[in-house]
């Protein structure tokens, strides 16, 4: 069964339809890349996968439940994660207190630090490991480079134990190495979580995706591996260029 499925997916905008019947899913551990031109509503699928833009129209069904209605903390808990392009972490926090955060069940912050703080948790040692920043735990946010903290704030979203992670352009002003990483950090993230991810690096999406989708006015234009998208006709007039 697919973990994620969106079923003739409509939203408007006024007199602008910004997706237009879209249909697509996810299963476990897959990565599925969206692709296409700017406005195709590549970033605006995933508002409303998370919950932040309500539908017009359509059905999001997410691991057996129907969300299309529901708020977005709501589907936070059901395990939707969402990274955004600008990333949100707490800068005045070391990024151990970010997990901290991230993983806490406590709406307070100061009530989450009183209580946690300077407990050690295998766990977030883990998720540490993992993205490369163990290191830099007890560094404050707030002076990591642009690259860890788009890894820090993956991390959060692991902390908050997200089945699906939704991601908008993670490798925006990385670094080639910095780019190489995070194509290691998905491929270690694929055992145990499903991504949906916004990109424009080519290169990154041949890395890491298993499947993708192309967009094109709101709608689906093509969907496949890698190699299927890059020979398709129609995605090469209407994206990657002849």
């Amino acid at each position: 069964m697919d973990l994620l499925e969106v079923t003739d997916l409509r939203v408007d905008f006024g007199g602008l339809r910004a997706v237009d019947g879209l249909n697509l899913n996810v299963s476990q551990g897959e990565i599925l890349c969206l692709l296409g031109p700017n406005g195709a509503g590549k970033s605006t699928t995933l508002d409303l996968i998370c919950g932040k833009t309500q539908l017009t129209s359509g059905s999001i069904r997410f691991d057996g439940h129907e969300i299309s209605n529901i708020p977005e903390f709501k589907r936070v808990r059901y395990g939707i994660g969402r990274k955004f392009q600008v990333p949100s972490v707490f800068k005045e926090l070391t990024v151990d207190e970010n997990l901290q955060v991230a993983r806490s069940k406590h709406s307070g912050l100061l009530q989450t630090l009183s209580k946690f703080r300077h407990r050690h948790s295998p766990e977030i040692e883990r998720i540490l490991e993992l993205v490369g920043l163990e290191t830099r735990r007890a560094d404050m946010a707030g002076n990591l480079s642009h690259g860890e903290t788009q890894w820090l704030e993956i991390a959060m979203l692991i902390a908050q134990d997200s089945k699906l992670i939704l991601m908008d352009e993670p490798t925006a002003g990385m670094t080639i190495q910095e780019t190489d990483k995070t194509a290691r950090i998905f491929e270690s993230l694929r055992k145990t979580h499903a991504l949906i991810v916004v990109e424009h690096d080519m290169s990154f999406v041949r890395q890491v995706a298993d499947r993708i989708t192309v967009m094109a006015q709101g709608k689906k234009l093509a969907e496949g591996t890698v190699t299927e998208i890059e020979n398709n006709e129609a995605v090469k007039s209407a994206y990657l260029g002849h």
